[in-house]
């Protein structure tokens, strides 16, 4: 018996650091997908029609966590736009998404304000609405444009 456990105690830390290595191996295996993509938008206010927008170069980032889908488009401030699947007490979020788009639309159950984002896959392309307080009022606000695909 002494034999075995003068054995085996040398292998411990072995056995530790393999038990580490299969948990982390199994988190980061989860189903957690992500992509970037590179998109040329412009925006706009339909009830403004005289008001003229800088278009903007943004990059989309998309990540599916299990079940839900997970949209940021970081830009200019107004560009910036996040929209999730998730429903919480504050937030109801749906996905829309079909074979020629990945689509997902949250809405702010307290404010009302909604926000979407639309990808479509051929050609690939933007469009997005959220609700915005400008110029005294509550506004849509609109972008679309073409987006590239990451390389590789």
């Amino acid at each position: 018996m002494q034999l075995l456990y003068s054995i085996a105690s040398p292998a411990r830390p072995f056995f530790r650091h393999a038990f580490q290595c299969l948990a982390a191996f199994l988190f980061f295996s989860q189903s957690a997908l992500a992509y970037t993509l590179t998109c040329d938008l412009q925006g706009s206010f339909p009830e403004l029609d005289k008001i003229t927008l800088e278009p903007a170069q943004v990059k989309v980032d998309i990540t599916s966590i299990g079940d839900h889908l997970y949209i940021r488009i970081d830009g200019p401030k107004l560009y910036n736009f996040f929209v999730n699947t998730l429903r919480t007490p504050e937030f109801e979020g749906t996905d829309l998404t079909s074979k020629t788009s990945m689509w997902v639309k949250r809405k702010n159950l307290k404010t009302m304000e909604e926000s979407e984002i639309k990808i479509n896959r051929e050609p690939v392309n933007i469009k997005a609405i959220k609700d915005v307080q400008r110029y005294g009022k509550k506004l849509k606000f609109f972008v679309t444009g073409p987006c590239q695909l990451p390389p590789g």
